[in-house]
């Protein structure tokens, strides 16, 4: 039985979907994450490989059936990014198929818009990416964040929070439903506790406890320092959005696909509610929407669109 893979490599964990050539959902399975930037290149093959067996078990695919693979990953960012990426899934065994390694935000863009329109992305990192009708790509933003470049993703507002400690510490601020939380998950009682969890994060040996999810919380509860946090996010995740529209000329179009991705706005309720609001004040032609399908489904989508469209024959 023929049928197409599509994969979401991401930082945290490795989906694959399998889906038949009329788009009915066969498997799904959920593995070890395999960033080519985080693993020796033999035990990203490891992972790669165990992962999709392991979804192929699940319906009884054999890898020679399968028609087209599309994977989308973090940290595809330069050429030899790209080299890296195409050698390991190139080199899978038994795949005799066409395989497409891309940025994972352009899966992303794919499952929310359907290839026309723009996504902007807040999960650990951000990022916009975009496509118009004539074929046209953009993106903006996916810089480290030593330089700053994650605006208003979850590393940025869990930043934005710890900065918020060193305030209170300071006595600039009052203590607030914020810095209750905050102390709560991270016992910060004097400047030392905070320089330590700073040091931990520049040797990247700091393990965040969902300090998004508390500036989420703490805002519900009123908190104005965590609401301003996320307004401010909300202002630098529109404005990535917004280059990438102006720039495919997205926004001279009759209607428009504007899609949020990534848990640290499609999971806050004041994000997504200033991010739309940001949207429809400046695009009244803009159909601001989540995506009801995840980045895999969409990858999948990009193999169905790709045979379809036959210009790998």
């Amino acid at each position: 039985m023929k049928y197409v893979l599509g994969i979401d490599s991401g930082g945290t964990k490795y989906l694959v979907r399998a889906c038949a050539m009329d788009g009915e959902p066969l498997a799904a399975y959920t593995g070890q994450p395999a960033g080519h930037y985080r693993f020796e290149y033999a035990e990203v093959l490891r992972r790669v490989n165990d992962n999709i067996d392991k979804c192929l078990a699940r319906f009884g695919g054999r890898r020679e059936d399968c028609a087209c693979m599309v994977c989308g990953t973090t940290g595809l960012d330069s050429q030899r990014d790209q080299n890296v990426v195409n050698g390991i899934y190139g080199s899978l065994p038994g795949f005799m198929c066409p395989v497409l390694c891309v940025n994972d935000a352009q899966v992303a863009q794919f499952a929310v818009t359907g290839g026309v329109g723009a996504v902007v992305i807040a999960g650990t990192g951000s990022i916009a990416y975009g496509r118009n009708e004539n074929g046209e790509t953009a993106r903006c933003g996916g810089w480290p964040p030593c330089i700053f470049g994650d605006d208003g993703s979850g590393t940025w507002i869990a930043r934005k929070a710890l900065y918020h400690m060193s305030l209170l510490l300071d006595r600039r601020v009052r203590p607030s439903p914020l810095s209750g939380l905050l102390n709560e998950a991270l016992h910060i009682e004097k400047s030392e506790d905070l320089i330590g969890i700073c040091i931990d994060i520049e040797h990247n040996c700091w393990h965040d406890p969902g300090l998004t999810q508390l500036v989420d919380r703490a805002a519900e509860q009123g908190d104005q320092y965590a609401a301003e946090i996320l307004r401010d996010a909300a202002r630098h995740t529109f404005a990535l959005g917004d280059v990438v529209i102006r720039r495919l000329g997205l926004d001279k179009l009759p209607a428009f696909r504007i899609g949020a991705w990534g848990s640290a706005i499609v999971k806050s309720r004041l994000h997504f509610s200033e991010f739309r609001n940001l949207m429809r004040n400046k695009y009244a032609n803009a159909d601001v929407r989540i995506a009801q399908e995840d980045a895999a489904m969409g990858a999948c989508r990009m193999s169905l669109a790709y045979l379809a469209d036959g210009a790998h024959e």
